[in-house]
């Protein structure tokens, strides 16, 4: 009788959990689409092009989404239940409380390390691939490479820079170098400068400038500026690209890339490395935190007001949890707040939430 029990609530449960995270890819992929409807109608992308777009970025939506998607899933199945009066069948055939939550739990925590998985393996690859159709075979923008290590290096047409640090607002970079290349791929000239900041749109004022030349069989040339004007790219997206990147990266990724350069990063920037470390730790484990909190909420709530007041609910508790999400990850960026504790804050308060409003319920 458990058994059967144990698989009509985990079904119950699956049904609405795939209904709903159904519902969210496809507002996610509207949304998005009507946003940027207008760029792939201008640079004609096909429509198979937009169809891998968008299939690519599926994984990347149901991380996102899982989390909210259990806890509506939950709430509505508990909910449900409680109203059809099952679960006070259940307790009057002397089935625990436990056993009925026991189901939804067990495939929380698979879900939870199915969410890890995708956020590890699976999401930092695709995320890769949507964001290269998007601007090279959609935009057609010319292909550039970034790299990020002790020094932030940009590859861009026939030039290649390397920048010490870069403002967050990528209008001040501290140690610059320019490599110009030949069309075999030589270095042509050199340019190394102390600081640079942005004046117009693509002009950089560069100071303490040594400007080399280099030419097959004849010396090196060598010139030297206090200042000197200098034509980039458009480097404040560079800044943007690096946090692009590091949110991309994998929790093995993005702790191997700490480890390997923290002596050059500043603290302000390594504390946000550190908060969205623990945090791609922490974020899967919520899955099994909606499940504590959603069902006594539900089996309070089931016989009073039905899906619509669930619903309600649902979306009452995931606007409190990504607004104490934010709240605790910005303490964390400013250094106000231990990194690991600033990830794992919001888990753990939903967690005691969850554990007293279970224990409320009678046994």
């Amino acid at each position: 009788m458990i058994k059967i029990l144990d698989r009509y609530i985990g079904v119950e449960f699956l049904k609405h959990l795939f209904f709903i995270t159904f519902v969210f890819m496809i507002f996610f992929v509207i949304a998005h689409f009507f946003d940027h409807a207008d760029t792939f109608v201008k640079h004609h992308a096909s429509v198979l092009l937009v169809l891998t777009y968008y299939a690519l970025s599926l994984p990347g939506y149901f991380y996102q989404t899982s989390l909210f998607a259990i806890l509506f899933a939950t709430l509505i199945t508990y909910t449900i239940f409680s109203k059809n009066q099952e679960i006070m069948a259940m307790r009057v055939h002397g089935i625990s409380l436990w056993a009925t939550v026991r189901p939804v739990l067990l495939l929380s925590v698979i879900l939870s390390v199915f969410i890890f998985i995708d956020g590890e393996f699976i999401t930092p690859i695709t995320q890769k691939k949507t964001f290269y159709i998007y601007n090279t075979k959609v935009k057609k923008e010319k292909k550039s490479e970034i790299f990020f290590g002790a020094k932030k290096w940009l590859r861009w047409n026939d030039k290649i820079y390397n920048f010490r640090r870069i403002d967050q607002s990528g209008k001040k970079i501290e140690g610059i170098t320019i490599f110009i290349m030949s069309k075999k791929f030589h270095v042509a000239q050199r340019i190394d400068a102390l600081t640079a900041e942005q004046k117009s749109a693509d002009k950089w004022l560069l100071t303490n400038v040594i400007w080399r030349t280099f030419e097959k069989g004849k010396p090196i040339v060598t010139f030297k500026y206090p200042k000197r004007v200098f034509q980039f790219p458009r480097l404040s997206k560079v800044s943007k690209e690096a946090e692009r990147q590091t949110k991309q990266m994998s929790f093995t990724q993005l702790n191997e890339f700490i480890e390997k350069n923290k002596s050059a990063i500043n603290q302000k920037v390594l504390n946000r490395y550190y908060v969205d470390l623990h945090t791609k730790a922490a974020y899967p484990l919520g899955g099994i935190i909606m499940v504590l909190v959603a069902i006594p909420f539900a089996l309070k709530m089931g016989r009073q007001g039905g899906i619509s007041v669930g619903l309600g609910f649902s979306i009452g508790l995931g606007i409190i949890y990504i607004i104490l999400s934010s709240l605790f990850n910005s303490l964390g960026y400013a250094g106000l707040l231990n990194s690991l504790l600033a990830a794992w804050a919001v888990n753990i308060i939903f967690f005691l939430g969850g554990c007293l409003a279970y224990l409320s319920l009678p046994q």
